[in-house]
Order: structure tokens, then sequence, then C-alpha cells
């Protein structure tokens, strides 16, 4: 097994399953420091609300600094008002959100989102191809969304959706491929940065403009699941990912001759907003 099998192995099983909290000691230390500076940003702040109270300044100011220390916003009155919530922290041993069993929803809006995102891959295919409702020979359906809860210990809460759809064209079956990850909290990177972050994926980057947008477009060297993909970052820090393969994974049907799409055609499709899904 080479570098780029075991990690395309290993994307697949921590895709699959619900992966520990994590054992690295330097990222234990600086959770630890982190929350020594909490505590005592919270100590700070408790003796400032006392010296505020106790100098006669209104209530208001006390309540929007403890719903600040709480990791909220100040409440909003007036007609339609909304209030915005922070991103929460996972912490190790909380429960799955939407009462889930691990991290997969299978049921509720979670799982639905990842059945528009199939659906809207679907439609997305050009004149020519189809995507019919193909098996593998062991039964298990080529079409399957999948919608999961993503956060590691530590880490703000982010949802990931999948989808992946067969496509064929005369008896030729390829395959294609989205991943939509709602805002993780995580610094930006460059384009190609960014697609090489896509199951360890080698090969060849080059960076493709969109109306001023910015796409890493991967092409692999004939090796992996998938033969190109396309990766994009928008502005509020979703992340998608689109790739297609000339190989639909069952072996006893054949390829694709071509890409379903060409690198501009891949690139532009990534930056639709169909495919953004930031909650």
């Amino acid at each position: 097994m080479n570098e780029e099998d075991f990690n395309e192995a290993l994307h697949d099983v921590m895709t699959r399953s619900s992966p520990p909290p994590s054992m690295d000691p330097a990222r234990a230390l600086e959770q630890g420091r982190r929350a020594r500076k909490r505590r005592r940003t919270v100590w700070a702040g408790a003796a400032l609300v006392t010296l505020v109270v106790g100098a006669g300044v209104g209530p208001a100011l006390v309540a929007n600094y403890a719903v600040g220390q709480s990791g909220g916003e100040p409440p909003v009155s007036g007609p339609g008002a909304t209030s915005t919530l922070v991103p929460t922290t996972r912490k190790s041993g909380d429960p799955w959100p939407d009462g889930q069993v691990d991290r997969t929803a299978s049921a509720g809006p979670h799982a639905d989102q990842a059945v528009t995102l199939m659906d809207d891959l679907s439609s997305s295919v050009p004149a020519g191809f189809t995507t019919p409702n193909l098996t593998y020979p062991d039964g298990r359906a080529m079409r399957w969304p999948q919608g999961q809860y993503a956060s590691s210990d530590g880490e703000q809460d982010y949802w990931e959706y999948q989808a992946t759809i067969p496509v064929q064209k005369d008896n030729l079956v390829g395959q294609l491929f989205v991943q939509s990850t709602t805002p993780d909290g995580k610094a930006a990177t460059s384009p190609c940065k960014l697609a090489q972050r896509f199951w360890g994926g080698t090969g060849t980057c080059s960076i493709v403009d969109v109306a001023g947008k910015k796409v890493g477009v991967l092409t692999t060297k004939g090796k992996g699941s998938y033969d190109q993909w396309a990766a994009y970052r928008h502005d509020d820090g979703t992340v998608v990912y689109l790739a297609q393969a000339k190989q639909s994974g069952d072996e006893k049907r054949p390829p694709l001759k071509q890409p379903v799409f060409t690198a501009q055609q891949l690139a532009e499709l990534v930056t639709s907003p169909k495919f953004k899904i930031s909650t």
C-alpha cells in the first residue's frame, strides 16, 4: 500500500465512523492554557461587574457583559427581531446533536440537507449523461447522501454534507461526488492547499478564475478514487469540494471515456450557491 492508498483508506474510515478525541499532547497542552486563560478572564470580569454595579451604572451594562461571557449576543428587541448565536464548542462526553446515536444524521434536517445536495448534484449533470439508480454487486446503492456532525473535541460545531452519484453515458458509468462543510472556524488557506486536503489527494493543481473567485483544481496521476476535483472556500468559511471519476467503483461496469466536466466547468460548478450549505 503506497501513501496515496493509505490516505484514501484513512479518509474513508474517518468518514464512516466517529473519530476518537485527539491524543496530541501539544493540542492538549494548548487547550489547558486556553482554559486557564478563560478562568482568569471570568474572575477579572466578575470583579469588573462588581465595580460597575457598585458605581451605580445601569443594569443593562451588566446584562450585556454577562451575555458576552456566556458566548451569546445581547438580545435584540423589536418586531421580527432575531438573535444570532455564536457557534458552541464540543467537549468530550457531549451527547450527539439532535438525538443522534453517532455522528451521522439518519433523519431530520441535516439528513434532508444531504438529500437535497444529492439532488442538486444530479440536476447539474450535462446533457448526454444520466444519473440512474444503480447498485454495486453487493446490493449497495451507488447514489447515497450523508450528513454528519464533523466537530472534534475543542472545535466549534460544524457539519459535513456529502453526496455521491453514478453518471452514465450509453453503457459507460462514472461517478461524481460533492462535499459541503459548514464554517469550522479554521483559517483560510491557498486554493491549491485546500484542494490537496481532499482525501490526501496528490497530483497537479492549478488555480482557475471564476468571475474573480479563485478555485483550486487538482488533477491526479491516475490513482485514487477520483481523477479530478475542484475546491473552493466561500467568504463565510463554507468549503465545497466537487470531484469526478471516469470509474464508477464497480469493475463490472465499463468506465466513461471522458470526464463529465472540463476543468473550467468543474471550477464554475463548485462555486455555485446550490452547493453552499452554511448551517
